[in-house]
């Protein structure tokens, strides 16, 4: 357990430093995308939750509206069925009626007296006509449409009705016409014609009965009382020829859909807004219809009610259902894990003597994971503490490395000042003064980091702004340096051969001894990862290198990471340098400064 615990120490000793290592902007979007919204619909407990209770309640509610659609269905058929009866039922008596108005009329017809419409057809006919008392009016038609006898006389010729010229033309074996006035009789009836055959086969006329449509309706009317609903008779080309209310008929029924039609149910509107359900049956008498229709209500009950709650409840259930989870989720687990989340940010914000006494009113799984969060802002607390007490003394340490190496570089300084005062003007002077510069750069460069907060970033103005007091200070060249640089923090990596790289430029751009003051312009800029600087001189004494130097500009250069560029315009010179701004080195503001240093005297020293 010991050796457990000990791994545990050193697994955790480990974090800081990996964080340290962490670009700042990916560390920022992964705590921002920690404690933003969700990444998608289901990264949510509550949704996740509310998902898996819908997914639980399904199975339920589909199951409960088979059951309902499976209901509607069975009362569908019911009510076809229903529907079916009575229309057959309520048709029955006009259909005998009819049956018995063909057998009367196939009789008559044998009858020679009546056949060949002789002194007694009318008497016989009118016999016929008092027995039957749904018969209004009897009659013989010759082929010519002429009525030779009736029992109760009337027009002589019906050669221009039309219904008399369809069956001249078609003779069936019975026909019936639309509802008409008799001439005769002055009252609604409906003509059924039995044609007559000569012995060659032939169209020969017809027997024709006029069936009272008043006393029709009224036995219709009789025989659906009790149900309550509305019937009708339609013939094949869907005509109405016998209903019990013919103005309720005339806008429920349509005939138009008769044909080719099953026994399905429809629903129509009276003009009164109430809902009607209807079906149609075919009889077995010349292709008549007889159709019947109830209100819905009547027809259904409490089906639709049933039905629509088989709907409803499982939606109703969900809905509860949903609301009762939601508020659940949120007082019991939501509230927690938000005060849990603001916690957790005050600790972060370094405020580690923070206790979450709240969580005293909190579930048990909820205290626990307080009471671990606590216990971890402790312990961050003493690491967090332990790791400023190192890194304080890791800064006291490096600012103490750079304090000695710029004393020793003073040291340096100072030994080769008393030495040059030996050296005569000329080459090994000028020489002598290079060198001079150069260890005062250094020693430049750590004075900056000695005197900064931390010792391992230097600030480029800063160091630009040093850097041209030295050069203006340089006996052997008069120059006048100007800075325009932003406020970029420069690791010590890149602080000391950038440093070196600028003097060993201006250097070699002023030459010794100069008539006249050289002016100087250093420039940097930043932007796209990295940084670029511009030194412009001009008018320049002579161009081209200068006897006895080095490139060791070019050699800084390719340490930063990049390539000078010298370009020569007449007597101005300008020499630009593009590098990579290295991780560690960060803008310290956008502001940019222009430094005027004019040199104090001769050997000014940092």
């Amino acid at each position: 357990m010991r050796q457990l615990g000990e791994t545990s120490e050193q697994g955790m000793e480990l974090v800081p430093q990996e964080a340290a290592r962490v670009d700042p902007r990916r560390r920022a979007g992964i705590f921002s995308l920690a404690a933003g919204q969700p990444r998608d619909l289901l990264d949510s407990v509550r949704r996740r939750l509310l998902l898996v209770a819908l997914l639980a309640i399904a199975p339920v509610a589909t199951l409960s509206m088979v059951q309902g659609l499976m209901h509607l269905s069975g009362a569908q058929d019911e009510a076809r069925q229903r529907l079916l009866q009575l229309a057959v039922s309520a048709a029955s008596s006009q259909a005998n009626i009819i049956a018995s108005a063909e057998s009367v009329l196939q009789t008559l017809q044998t009858v020679d007296t009546v056949r060949a419409a002789g002194a007694g057809c009318q008497a016989t006919l009118y016999g016929a006509t008092l027995s039957l008392p749904f018969v209004s009016n009897m009659g013989v038609l010759d082929k010519e449409g002429t009525i030779t006898c009736s029992a109760i006389p009337g027009p002589r010729s019906v050669a221009g009705e039309p219904w008399w010229q369809s069956l001249s033309k078609a003779p069936s074996r019975l026909a019936m016409t639309e509802r008409q006035v008799s001439a005769a009789t002055r009252n609604e009836i409906i003509i059924v014609l039995e044609p007559l055959r000569a012995p060659d086969g032939s169209f020969d006329g017809a027997m024709a009965l006029g069936l009272d449509a008043a006393r029709l309706d009224t036995m219709l009317r009789q025989a659906t009382v009790e149900a309550g609903g509305v019937a009708a008779i339609f013939d094949a080309a869907g005509r109405e020829l016998v209903s019990n209310s013919r103005a309720l008929s005339q806008v429920l029924f349509d005939p138009s859909r008769f044909a080719g039609a099953g026994n399905e149910l429809r629903e129509v509107t009276d003009a009164t807004g109430r809902s009607w359900t209807y079906t149609v049956a075919p009889l077995d008498r010349q292709g008549l219809i007889a159709a019947y229709a109830l209100p819905t209500q009547d027809l259904f009950g409490w089906t639709p009610f049933a039905v629509a709650a088989s709907f409803a409840l499982p939606g109703l259930v969900a809905v509860l259902s949903l609301v009762g989870l939601w508020f659940a989720v949120d007082r019991m687990v939501l509230q927690w894990l938000n005060y849990l989340r603001r916690v957790t940010s005050v600790y972060g914000k370094g405020h580690y003597r923070f206790r979450p006494t709240r969580l005293e009113r909190a579930p048990s799984e909820f205290r626990a994971l307080g009471a671990a969060v606590e216990h971890m802002a402790l312990a961050v607390r003493l690491r967090d503490a332990k790791l400023r007490e190192n890194l304080a003394e890791k800064t006291a340490l490096v600012r103490e490395i750079h304090h000695r190496i710029k004393n020793s570089l003073q040291v340096v300084v100072s030994l080769l000042s008393l030495y040059g005062l030996g050296i005569g003007q000329g080459e090994d002077r000028r020489r002598f003064e290079e060198l001079r510069t150069r260890v005062n750069t250094l020693a430049v460069v750590h004075r900056i980091l000695h005197e900064a907060n931390e010792g391992s970033t230097v600030k480029l103005r800063e160091l630009l702004r040093e850097l041209a007091a030295l050069l203006e200070g340089v006996p052997d060249r008069s120059l006048a340096v100007r800075i325009d640089a932003p406020d970029l923090l420069l690791p010590i990596d890149m602080a000391v051969p950038f440093a070196l790289m600028v003097v060993e430029i201006v250097l070699g751009l002023a030459a010794p001894d100069a008539p006249r003051l050289l002016p100087v312009t250093v420039g940097c800029d930043q932007g796209g990862g990295r940084f670029t600087i511009t030194i412009a001189a001009g008018p320049v004494a002579g161009s081209g290198a200068q006897p006895g130097r080095f490139d060791l500009d070019q050699g800084f250069a390719s340490q930063l990471g990049g390539q000078l560029q010298r370009v020569e315009d007449g007597d101005n010179v300008r020499v630009t340098g593009d590098f990579p701004l290295r991780t560690g080195a960060a803008p310290g503001g956008q502001r940019h400064g222009h430094d005027r240093v004019q040199a104090a005297g001769p050997g000014r020293e940092p």
